[in-house]
């Protein structure tokens, strides 16, 4: 009879650990999903109040950050660490170099906040 009971509690563990691995990974594809497009900076600076700059998030994992008149390459990729996702953007410069926890992410805001150095990047949907 115990070791029924032990089976049993085995099966169901693993079916448990089976469902959220699939829940997990969902999560990321939707995050994937959303944060593909193109997103506007909101200016932080007052400086920054006449520029425009566009970062565009491809499903390759490309970054293009465009102003006026430059357009920037950059490399990103999506990563979990347990409940939190971040972006992690390799190759833009050396100030904007990252990893980013995805503060805020809907189809209209994104809110990006990196711990060292202290960066914040607050976007909204870039209609083209």
């Amino acid at each position: 009879m115990f070791k029924i009971q032990k089976v049993m509690r085995v099966r169901i563990l693993f079916i448990c650990l089976i469902i959220a691995s699939f829940t997990f990974l969902g999560c990321k594809k939707s995050k994937q999903n959303k944060l593909t497009g193109s997103w506007e900076l909101l200016p932080q600076t007052e400086a920054q109040q006449n520029q425009k700059i566009i970062y565009k998030f491809d499903s390759d994992n490309k970054l293009y950050r465009t102003n006026d008149t430059i357009v920037d390459t950059a490399d990103y990729e999506l990563k979990s660490d347990f409940t939190k996702y971040y972006v992690v953007i390799r190759n833009l410069d050396e100030w904007s170099d990252a990893n980013y926890y995805i503060e805020k992410l809907n189809r209209k805001i994104l809110v990006l906040q990196c711990q060292s150095p202290y960066l914040r990047k607050e976007f909204v949907r870039h209609e083209e």
